[in-house]
């Protein structure tokens, strides 16, 4: 068990916009120290809740002469590559608004040192929290577009990047100020900003902070289109993270996944109690068919179970397995690249992933044929929508939790659900002695199930 917050102090210290990097060996944390003066912090954990300081990643230099904000690290190519903000200093020794901009910086090793590319990559504007996503650039600028009942505000803006330094100049509006939530706690300044972008079912689903930062406002909205260009959808019920008791101001955050290689967790910034400065905080994120959900919309504050570590049950024929071959490799006889491999098996076929493109698939059923070192978890997750009843193969004997959303009434294990109006509504079943089928009863004209081994309780 562990109790949220996962990095803090006693000090004070700012621990903000943290991004997990996932590799082989563990994770790897960064995030902004002391609004951005020292520069990039990066932690270690090989569990995503036990974390060792490891240093400063990326120094101020060059351009980005201090508040060096919000990093996020991507691995390509033997490359890392961090997205990350800064400005030049004033005369008055602080940050010069004006010259906020978004940057590059490059390393080979996770722990740093970085270096700045020696120019920013967004040149001619204000601009803030770079999310890379594909061959796309998230990030977010201050403009007279983003003002908010004439109030100044600032939005996510997404432009392609046709190079890992070079944007093609053309960005588009995401997400911009609408929604009363998105204010300070004064209602004269408003924020959307902090993009995450994730793709479900062909449709992509962006995760974004509003409110102020300093304060309980701060919560985290979403959005969905069908193309990064848009148009974007705000979902009315936002923010769908708020703040709760003790921990406030909840945002500014990635999803990662847990040992076990697939069970998402939204890794955030928040306010633990009276303490000053930011801390780390994670909770588990499911997908409820039609959104993303953050635990149960407010931050656990009491002790939760660590996140879940690898299980493979061979009687079942679904499975995920992830691996990082530093050599080209052989996966259930399909050669791949050097990178971060990602194997699913569901009922559709076999689907090979690669650095997050796309890189084969194979219809029937496959064996887990994989090199040594590979996290391997027994997982049926075939990101479909069914009507009820409907039945899905299982065929293991160990406990298998069971996540499952549905619009309308469902029935399984003895636990029931009916969600309210065309929203769909989240249950979750532990089947301490598993299943030969998961059957869920009811009258749900839409259900969306993950059903994921577990170890034994």
């Amino acid at each position: 068990m562990f109790t949220n917050p996962v990095i803090t102090d006693e000090r004070g210290d700012d621990h903000g916009d943290p991004f997990v990097l996932r590799r082989a060996d563990g994770y790897f944390l960064y995030h902004t120290t002391d609004d951005g003066d020292r520069g990039i912090s990066v932690h270690r954990s090989p569990d995503l809740v036990h974390w060792t300081f490891a240093g400063i990643a990326l120094e101020p230099a060059g351009w980005a002469q201090t508040d060096v904000w919000a990093p996020e690290v991507v691995a390509a190519g033997g490359e890392l590559r961090m997205y990350v903000s800064a400005t030049t200093l004033g005369p008055d020794g602080e940050g010069v608004e004006a010259d906020r901009r978004q940057g590059l910086a490059r390393a080979r090793d996770p722990l740093g040192p970085f270096a700045w590319d020696p120019a920013p990559l967004v040149t001619d504007t204000w601009s803030i929290d770079g999310h890379p996503f594909r061959d796309w650039l998230f990030y977010n600028v201050r403009t007279e577009a983003t003002r908010a009942d004439g109030r100044p505000g600032s939005g996510n803006v997404v432009d392609r990047l046709l190079a890992p330094d070079r944007l093609a100049g053309e960005p588009v509006p995401v997400t911009f100020p609408s929604q009363l939530w998105e204010a300070n706690a004064a209602g004269d300044a408003y924020w959307n900003e902090g993009a995450w972008v994730m793709e479900r079912r062909g449709r992509l689903h962006q995760m974004y902070s509003g409110g102020f930062y300093r304060e309980a406002t701060y919560g985290i909205g979403t959005a969905w289109a069908d193309d990064p260009r848009g148009p974007w959808t705000k979902d009315p019920a936002n923010p769908i993270f708020a703040s709760g008791k003790r921990i406030t101001g909840p945002g500014h955050h990635c999803v990662t996944v847990a040992p076990d290689g697939v069970t998402p967790y939204a890794v955030y910034h928040a306010y633990d109690g009276g303490q000053p400065g930011r801390k780390v905080h994670i909770d588990r994120l499911f997908w409820c068919g039609d959104r993303p959900a953050i635990a149960d919309g407010r931050p656990i504050e009491g002790p939760q179970p660590l996140p879940p570590a690898p299980v493979h049950d061979p009687a079942v024929p679904h499975w995920h397995a992830e691996l990082w071959p530093e050599v080209p490799a052989t996966v259930c006889g399909i050669d791949v690249p050097a990178g971060h491999v990602r194997a699913r098996q569901d009922p559709a076929g076999l689907r090979i992933a690669v650095d997050g493109a796309t890189h084969a698939h194979a219809p029937g059923p496959h064996a887990p044929d994989l090199p040594p070192g590979a996290v391997l978890t027994s997982q049926l997750d075939d990101e479909a929508l069914h009507a009820l009843p409907h039945a899905w193969p299982w065929g293991g004997r160990g406990p298998v939790e069971v996540a499952l959303a549905v619009r309308g009434e469902a029935r399984l294990g003895g636990a029931n659900v009916r969600s309210h109006g065309d929203r769909f509504t989240l249950l979750r079943v532990l089947l301490p002695d598993g299943a030969d089928a998961i059957r869920v009863e009811g009258d749900g004209d839409a259900c969306d199930l993950v059903a994921t081994a577990r170890v034994t309780p």
